[in-house]
């Protein structure tokens, strides 16, 4: 639907005007599709997954991992892909609360239990999306007609969390040999840090050492 009012017809610079609408409108659009930072590990290769081992575990942890939909969870909150890997003889025992995220401020992190995520995006989704449209018509009488308006759709544009749930890494045991992996989500951290670490903490079995694993923004 359109909400504002109908096209005018506007005469010599008509094209004009209608260059400034657009551009308007590309502006408007822009508003809020301003994704965080791509964060890259801090290794020597600078690229992929970190992996380090624990007594009986290996761990893997990968940024900018998330292909499922929807496709703009990242400018919503922070997925890191978790693979672990039970290298022992016994299972082992892992939780979402195992993970914790700190940044170069030392301001911590608590990871986002799916349906929270799902929350976070279904609640976009339930309202109303607005969007910027620009129309223009000519006419054999040399004048030019455009219109701008705010269209409007209704019913979850491009909010489809189907994926939020499945890919999210599960709370449970590892069986010896056997192989997990899923998401783990967190809130977007505040502006301006230069560091994050991601911090696993297992508490099965008792004694496990922390692992750290540490990413930076790409344009450092």
């Amino acid at each position: 639907m359109n909400v504002l009012g109908p096209p005018h017809g506007v005469k010599g610079k008509g094209w004009s005007l209608l260059l400034t609408v657009g551009l308007l409108a590309l502006t408007l659009m822009g508003i809020g599709a301003c994704a965080a930072p791509a964060l890259r590990p801090a290794t020597p290769a600078g690229t992929g997954a970190i992996v380090q081992e624990a007594p009986g575990l290996r761990v893997s942890v990968q940024a900018e991992a998330w292909q499922g939909g929807p496709r703009s969870l990242t400018d919503h909150v922070l997925p890191f892909l978790v693979i672990l890997r039970n290298t022992g003889l016994a299972q082992v025992g892992i939780a979402r609360t195992d993970f914790s995220l700190l940044d170069d401020a030392n301001r911590q992190y608590l990871p986002l239990a799916p349906t929270e995520v799902v929350s976070i995006m279904g609640g976009r989704a339930s309202g109303t999306s607005v969007y910027p449209s620009v129309g223009v018509s000519g006419s054999t009488g040399g004048s030019t007609a455009f219109g701008l308006g705010l269209g409007m759709i209704f019913g979850g544009y491009g909010t489809d969390t189907r994926d939020i749930i499945p890919q999210a890494l599960a709370d449970g045991p590892i069986q010896p040999g056997a192989e997990v992996r899923g998401f783990v989500y967190f809130p977007l951290p505040a502006p301006g840090y230069k560091s994050l670490r991601l911090v696993f903490a297992p508490r099965d079995p008792p004694g496990q050492p922390r692992l750290d694993f540490e990413f930076r923004p790409a344009a450092q």
